[in-house]
């Protein structure tokens, strides 16, 4: 069982987060009313009478979340953009150093907030597919690297980004695309918002639209913990989403429609295919008019982006101006995405064996989440079998399916406790795939449960450094030290351990919003620290009195 599964598996986790682009208001009464609304929802969070810190919600969307370096991918079938990208000038028009610090501050508090309240997919190999591509199509338009991308497991198609550079998407989008290019169309949506600052409209506007959305959030939050169906939670939300989006509603369709003509640029420039917005624009309608028939709440997506005719309409004619790629183009990406759809399908028990068993005949994708499911099931012979019939392929069609083959071959020889073998599989693609988070996690729990927790930790320490909010990566240093406190010869150094495995332990504490636990954990770590007679107990004591300083500004601060 994976770090995340041990640490989560009590928690009660709850997910109605719902996609929303806010609009600032003219009207300065009405905005006024909304903006009181806003702060009794948050005053009643902070007095108790809320019951919860919460996941963050889409519509703290929109501010200064870019991407990492990665460079355009070039490609024989695209032709020359008949259109210029116009992104905000970063000289003149940015944000102030000021608005830039309040936004990484509030970009934290989501991210720790979110991991608190929603139910997340942790499954690396999947984080890492959908983190290429967001940072892939970010790249087009900004140079700085979002501070997370994080996938929440739920149903729903939704989408959202919040100021500081927390990029997120819901399963559900993944399970409604189609296609690698349909999945990117909605991300490059939200990437054009933030690359047009549509949040930051003034700071006296921003602040009113995140009292709105934050306040509707925190309510919807409170009102799912007693209401299982969720029902309670979606009005709520839908509620909130409603009073910014009639603030002012046409400078709302000019935004939508300006993230979509945008968007369908970052796509070309990033090399997916522009066509596939309005195609999942339409299957996106159809589900809206559906639920409209039902009586049901509409998609996250679609409630908080209205798509009106007119708006299906501009997209579909602007995509037309974009060349038609060939059969062969279109699935460029295709396996890919079978293998996306199915590992997030089983990963998330969204699916029951038997549809599994016959999607398998005819995808390479669910066989190989299959032979994951069987492992998660202890059935060791099928999967066997499974793997069997996979390396009997063709080796073009065979590399195709790695890094993942070789990711669940390991996580069926781990279910049998036979940690070296998994290690060994897994090793062989790290030496390939260095730089690749998930094969680092995944080897990194074989060598801990292999006795082997020292080159573990040098696997998992460059991760914290590149991305402090990983808790995946702390979790599984945790568990390395505690394996070194366990078996280390020398008291000393056991010691050291011990107190690392707390340090680590409250870092993963402070990104799920926890943090008096955070806290509890650093005062313990300090104690023992003070007990050290070693010359390296000065700098360890340093830097955990500058970890109880953030632990402390993460917890007082407000957005």
């Amino acid at each position: 069982m994976n770090p995340f599964n041990r640490s989560v598996m009590n928690q009660r986790l709850m997910t109605h987060l719902c996609l929303s682009e806010h609009v600032a208001s003219s009207n300065s009464q009405r905005a006024r009313r909304y903006r009181y609304a806003g702060l009794f929802l948050l005053s009643a969070v902070a007095s108790g009478l809320v019951g919860v810190n919460s996941s963050t919600h889409a519509a703290l969307s929109m501010a200064n979340t870019t991407t990492s370096g990665a460079s355009a991918m070039s490609s024989s079938w695209r032709q020359p953009v008949t259109e210029e990208l116009a992104l905000p000038s970063l000289q003149g028009q940015g944000l102030s150093f000021a608005d830039q610090y309040q936004n990484k501050l509030i970009g934290e508090w989501s991210l720790q907030n979110i991991n608190g309240r929603a139910k997340m997919e942790h499954d690396p190999w999947v984080q890492e597919t959908v983190k290429e591509m967001t940072w892939r199509l970010n790249a087009q338009a900004r140079q700085q690297a979002p501070l997370g991308v994080v996938i929440i497991d739920n149903r729903s198609i939704n989408a959202f980004a919040a100021p500081g550079g927390v990029i997120g998407i819901n399963t559900g989008t993944i399970l409604a695309a189609s296609s690698m290019d349909e999945l990117a169309s909605v991300v490059a949506h939200e990437v054009a918002h933030i690359s047009q600052r549509h949040y930051e409209h003034g700071a006296d506007e921003r602040r009113q639209a995140l009292l709105i959305q934050v306040g509707g959030m925190l309510a919807a939050i409170a009102a799912s913990a007693v209401d299982s169906g969720g029902d309670a939670a979606a009005a709520v939300m839908m509620g909130s989403q409603t009073a910014a989006l009639n603030n002012n509603m046409g400078f709302s369709r000019s935004n939508e429609r300006e993230a979509d003509r945008l968007g369908m640029q970052i796509m070309n420039q990033a090399g997916y295919d522009p066509r596939a917005m309005p195609r999942f624009f339409a299957t996106m309608n159809q589900q809206s008019q559906l639920n409209q028939i039902e009586n049901r709440f509409l998609p996250s997506f679609v409630r908080s982006h209205p798509l009106s005719n007119e708006r299906l309409s501009d997209a579909q004619s602007r995509a037309q101006r974009y060349p038609t790629l060939s059969l062969a183009q279109q699935q460029r990406h295709q396996a890919l995405f079978d293998l996306l759809y199915w590992r997030t399908q089983a990963t998330g028990k969204h699916v029951s064996q038997t549809a599994l068993t016959a999607a398998a005949k005819n995808s390479v994708g669910a066989k190989v989440a299959l032979m994951y499911w069987y492992g998660q099931q202890q059935n060791f012979d099928d999967a066997k079998d499974i793997m069997t019939q996979l390396d009997t392929l063709p080796n073009l069609q065979r590399q195709a399916l790695e890094p993942l083959l070789s990711i669940t071959h390991s996580q069926v020889l781990s279910e049998q406790n036979k940690w070296e073998q998994a290690a060994e599989v897994l090793e062989r693609q790290q030496r390939l795939y260095p730089e690749r988070r998930d094969l680092r996690l995944y080897l990194a729990e074989a060598l801990t449960n292999s006795n082997q927790p020292t080159q573990a930790q040098i696997l998992l320490k460059p991760l914290t450094l590149q991305q402090p909010s990983d808790r995946y990566a702390w979790q599984s240093l945790q568990l390395a030290n505690e394996k070194i406190a366990k078996t280390s010869p020398s008291s000393q150094l056991a010691g050291i351990a011990t107190i690392n495995a707390l340090r680590y332990r409250s870092h993963d504490q402070l990104w799920n919003g926890r943090y008096d636990s955070a806290l509890t954990s650093l005062t313990q770590a300090k104690q023992l620290t003070e007990q050290l007679q070693a010359s390296s107990a000065r700098p360890l004591l340093a830097n955990i009195t500058q970890e109880i300083k953030n632990v402390k500004t993460a917890k007082d601060f407000k957005p």
